[in-house]
């Protein structure tokens, strides 16, 4: 299994930083955490906690117990009318009575959110801290079958919006995936939106595919109501649980597919998430 390791960059990224990379006609601006180890940047709610493992310092949303709340979101917007992203997470410690049909215990799973409310907002089970948050896009990685939700199955990817997590009937914008995500291994997430379809690639080799495991037409700017979101990650846990861990992050404001999780920086412009450019440092290596 390959893991993303930081490569050796220029900037240091223990922290988030935006980075604006010059390159003709565009300035591009990425959010980039390495690890957890500086949450500088976002905003932590509800039980959402940096935490250290065997994987380092991370993110973890909620902790294995019930009935769990915990949501990241950057603490300023960003904008979202295009972006790319890549992360990576792992689910450990599933556990909790089996009901409704499952056949595995462990939930609910986690989201990753652009929404243009609040970055202090989150929900807990059911709705994996996704539910009700109007004016938003998710995309779930969804661990229980809740029927009522017309889930798939047990484990399963959705795109979904408005803080909606019912699929309805058929249960379209889901695809069923085979190999739990709570299985203790790493999952990697790249996540696509050029402005009409928003694409969904995740498994747990590190190496992106060439092929979407899902996709679906949006006008998220529409949806927002604006371009720029607050962006991040939720999860909730019910009578079921898990330690759902972000391990790293990278987030791009223009669509611009992530094969190299690592940016090769050339000429870049720094600003501190937290000041959204108002400190400045300017910065150039060379390959």
């Amino acid at each position: 299994m390959q893991q993303f390791k930081p490569k050796s960059l220029a900037v240091a990224a223990a922290f988030v930083t935006m980075l604006a990379v010059n390159s003709p006609g565009s300035s591009a601006a990425i959010v980039l955490f390495n690890d957890f180890s500086d949450t500088s940047g976002l905003t932590l709610n509800g039980n959402a906690a940096a935490a250290s493992t065997s994987d380092g310092s991370v993110l973890r949303l909620t902790r294995a117990a019930p009935d769990q709340s915990g949501s990241a979101f950057s603490s300023a917007t960003i904008n979202a009318s295009t972006f790319s992203t890549f992360f990576q997470f792992r689910i450990t410690e599933p556990g909790g009575p089996l009901f409704d049909g499952n056949t595995d215990s462990g939930a609910d799973g986690l989201v990753f959110v652009v929404q243009s409310v609040s970055s202090s907002i989150g929900g807990i089970g059911a709705g994996i801290g996704y539910a009700g948050i109007n004016k938003s896009v998710g995309v779930e990685f969804d661990t229980w079958n809740n029927s009522f939700n017309n889930d798939p199955g047990s484990n399963h990817v959705g795109i979904v919006t408005n803080g909606n997590v019912n699929h309805g009937a058929g249960a379209p914008f889901t695809q069923p995936v085979a190999t739990r995500f709570d299985d203790g291994n790493i999952w990697s997430v790249w996540i696509d939106y050029d402005g009409t379809n928003l694409e969904v690639r995740a498994n747990q080799t590190g190496l992106r595919p060439g092929i979407a495991l899902l996709s679906r037409a949006l006008d998220i700017a529409s949806i927002l109501g604006q371009n720029t979101a607050y962006v991040g990650f939720t999860s909730g846990t019910g009578a079921d649980w898990g330690n759902h861990d972000i391990l790293n992050w990278q987030y791009r404001d223009e669509f611009r597919p992530i094969v190299d999780p690592v940016p090769e920086p050339a000429s870049l412009a720094i600003f501190a998430l937290g000041c959204l450019g108002l400190v400045v440092r300017r910065h150039r290596t060379s390959k």
